[in-house]
């Protein structure tokens, strides 16, 4: 089997999305690792302007046009094309790629990678998700956030990660960031969201014809300064049993309201008690796959698998039963010094690095994070989530 992986920032490297080339790029590889593991033949696009990478089947771009040709002219050289990109070009280059995207179909992509539609979907499905209304450059004022309740998220529907994401206390922050986030959208909007508090994670989870047949409940960390939410990392899988129920219960949802969901989806959530609120569906691998393969290199098979016509009978997986011990994965502004269960994964031009390390230790793992990160920053107490 033929599969191209092409991630956008890796392949048109433009200078406003430098800072995610180190996540890009590790990304990439892993994602090349886990299918090639299973057997697949694996090519990757990679822009000229940058160095050479491990991988000996490389297709290189030189520009965005010629990128955007490379993958209409894949659709008939491989029999899969893996993409990731930020939402909007995920959007054009899923609806290029059609049917030869290793994912859920274009349709899904589209309302997936916007926040308002995804929202929309959600309360649809009957799943949690937080109170939101959605605004646009001439429609911010104060009717827009009477009906929610402090604090307030305010974010972009068309941009990835943490970017442009605030953390607004009041209803005057919330329509002051709501004018600043609308700049940086390409559409122009908008969502102002109730803050739902508890702990910050994620669901990894690759979907075949017959519901999950993989998934992983993984800590995200998230850090508050300026006002300002971001993501620095994460550890994976947590082992959490009341999380699983709640999770297990979102996934059943999601694929009875779209049965056509296929390969990895990343879902944010946040645990808040009783409750397990989902806050976005990424329609792409997310930076939890990095850690998923570490220990556990042989997810490549349910890839493979997910895509399958003749997959009527599912077998379901958590990978907290599959493997032992944890993986935590943190982005870094710093160069530091690895340790002997760490590697260091960074590209040429970016500040950032992706460290990666591994332990059989809930105390270790919480120890070596709290050396690296400040922990006073983190939107929970890291010590409550490991039960």
């Amino acid at each position: 089997m033929k599969i191209l992986i092409s991630e956008f920032v890796l392949s048109t490297y433009q200078d406003h999305y430098l800072d995610l080339l180190p996540e890009a790029y590790a990304m990439v590889i892993t994602v090349a690792k886990v299918l090639s593991d299973a057997g697949c033949d694996v090519y990757l696009t990679v822009n000229s302007k940058i160095s050479k990478i491990p991988w000996d089947k490389v297709v290189t771009i030189n520009n965005e046009t010629e990128y955007y040709h490379v993958v209409e002219r894949a659709r008939d050289l491989f029999d899969w094309i893996v993409l990731i990109a930020p939402p909007l070009e995920l959007i054009k280059l899923s609806r290029i790629a059609g049917r030869r995207l290793l994912g859920p179909p274009h349709y899904l992509v589209e309302a997936f990678s916007d926040k308002f539609t995804t929202y929309n979907a959600l309360e649809k499905c009957g799943i949690k998700t937080p109170r939101s209304v959605l605004v646009d450059e001439l429609h911010i004022d104060r009717l827009c956030v009477n009906e929610l309740h402090s604090p307030y998220i305010v974010k972009p529907t068309l941009l990835a990660g943490s970017e442009c994401v605030y953390f607004a206390r009041s209803e005057d922050e919330a329509l002051q960031y709501a004018r600043k986030a609308v700049k940086c959208d390409p559409s122009g909007r908008a969502l102002i969201q109730e803050y739902v508090s508890g702990i910050h994670g994620s669901i990894s989870v690759i979907y075949g014809g017959c519901g999950y047949l993989l998934y992983s409940l993984n800590l995200q960390l998230i850090v508050l300064g300026e006002n300002k939410l971001r993501y620095i990392g994460g550890v994976l899988p947590i082992r959490n049993n009341a999380f699983r129920v709640k999770a297990e219960n979102v996934l059943n949802k999601l694929y009875k309201c779209f049965p056509e969901l296929r390969g990895y989806i990343g879902l944010d959530v946040v645990w808040s008690g009783d409750d397990m609120y989902v806050i976005e569906v990424n329609p792409r691998a997310t930076t939890s796959i990095i850690g998923i393969y570490e220990v556990f290199p042989r997810m490549g098979e349910f890839l493979i698998k997910s895509m399958s016509v003749q997959e009527n009978i599912c077998e379901h997986y958590f990978l907290g039963d599959l493997v032992s011990g944890y993986v935590y994965y943190l982005i870094l502004d710093k160069i530091i010094t690895t340790l002997t269960n760490e590697k260091s994964i960074g590209v040429e031009k970016s500040p950032r690095s992706i460290l990666i390390g591994e332990s059989m230790s809930r105390d270790a793992v919480i120890s070596r994070i709290a050396e690296l990160v400040s922990m006073s920053k983190l939107a929970y107490n890291l010590s409550d989530v490991f039960l």
